[in-house]
């Protein structure tokens, strides 16, 4: 069974090679049968028996693989030049009506391989053309004053190859490049359908929320009243208004990004100031250091901006958590026209293997799905923005956030 198909590389290169046996056979056998030709068939017959065992050798090669690697590619590419040179030797060589056939190779190697093996496979068909012409037997040149013919077809030859080389990939570079950006859109799309997906999970839950906590909030003011010294009633109060506080602003953020929110700039300090203000309430035990070079920037005071950032910083503090420490590092300093921020935990870092898709994807793991994350890295790049991720060499793991700004 072969796993290659006919529309994979290797596939369309073997089953070209074996249309080009079948009517190599029949063209030699018509030229010395039916024109009478005067061509010795036996060196023939065998350079073309060991083209077809090679043929062979390469279908066996392949039939496990789906397609050929590149540097594979380039070798089934330079045997067929080496047969068909070794072919034309014995059909008269540059004067052979068929030695243009020595650009097919370049052709295909410009659509399949990388820019390095195409000029490798057009120095040796130009190679394989010059020792057609120069080994031409000295009849064949002087019969009817045929060297100037045949030193312009050489010209031709060249000229072909310089043209192919430079235009055929040319053409190629440009539809990678348009087939790189649909893949981007369609991915952005995809990515956007999901977030959509989320958001709406997200408002659904929220509001299938809102009845519960109103009824737990009635059933707790009853206990209040009944139990008013139970050391339970603060934390129950707290636990509840923290609930409530996170519904309205959900609710707010909603509002805001539904009707259209006019853009509004935020100082960078109180930006980091609201952060260390909301981490206090969810972990107080978790210490945030901050350092700020940021020189009074002004970032856009988008709705989500905050929740983006508290998302990182929630991730940050359960890593600690988890590794037994308690302080986050916020590095904050204008860079380039815009906001730098790092933010650096003590925890156990991110497997390598996740990391590049963290951010970009739903990542599945012990400690979630990288939801918060997905959602993080969306809103940035709403607004502009970029968010990479990455294992500090001696701590944890450290997440560099950058945003356009106004001074």
């Amino acid at each position: 069974m072969l796993v290659f198909s006919p529309t994979s590389s290797i596939g369309r290169l073997l089953l070209l090679r074996t249309i080009a046996i079948v009517l190599q056979l029949v063209m030699v056998c018509s030229g010395v049968y039916l024109f009478e030709k005067d061509i010795n068939l036996y060196p023939i017959v065998i350079v073309i028996s060991i083209e077809s065992l090679f043929q062979l050798l390469s279908i066996y090669a392949y039939r496990n693989t789906s397609e050929a690697a590149p540097s594979g590619m380039l070798l089934q590419l330079l045997a067929d030049l080496f047969f068909l040179t070794v072919l034309l030797s014995f059909l008269g060589g540059a004067s052979n009506a068929f030695v243009s056939f020595l650009l097919l190779p370049i052709v295909i190697a410009a659509v399949t391989v990388p820019k390095n093996y195409v000029v490798i496979v057009a120095l040796c068909a130009l190679a394989s053309y010059g020792y057609l012409f120069f080994t031409l037997p000295s009849h064949h040149v002087h019969h009817m004053d045929m060297h100037q013919h045949l030193t312009g077809m050489l010209v031709n030859f060249v000229f072909s190859v310089i043209v192919i080389v430079a235009v055929v990939m040319a053409l190629v570079n440009q539809i990678q490049r348009k087939e790189h950006k649909l893949a981007q859109a369609r991915e952005q799309q995809l990515k956007s359908e999901q977030i959509m997906a989320l958001g709406s999970a997200a408002a659904q839950a929220t509001h299938q929320l809102a009845t519960p906590i109103a009824n737990l909030n009635l059933l707790f003011e009853e206990m209040a009243e009944d139990c008013p010294e139970h050391p339970a009633i603060q934390d129950i109060e707290i636990a509840l208004e923290q609930c409530k506080q996170q519904l309205e602003g959900f609710r707010a953020q909603t509002e805001s990004l539904k009707t259209g929110y006019i853009e509004q700039m935020k100082l960078v300090p109180d930006v980091l100031q609201e952060l260390s203000t909301l981490m206090a309430l969810q972990y107080p035990n978790q210490n945030i250091e901050i350092i700020d070079k940021s020189d009074k920037l002004r970032v856009n005071a988008d709705p989500m901006l905050l929740p983006a950032l508290l998302n990182i910083l929630n991730n940050a503090a359960r890593a600690n958590q988890q590794n037994n420490a308690n302080t986050i590092h916020l590095l904050s300093k204008a860079d380039q026209g815009g906001w730098s921020l790092t933010i650096i935990d003590h925890g156990k870092g991110i497997d390598p293997m996740q990391l590049s898709e963290l951010g970009h994807e739903i990542v599945q793991s012990d400690n979630g799905m990288g939801i918060a994350l997905l959602l993080s890295h969306a809103t940035f790049e709403r607004l502009n923005g970029s968010l990479t991720i990455e294992n500090h060499p001696n701590l944890g793991a450290q997440t560099h956030l950058f945003l356009p700004t106004k001074i």
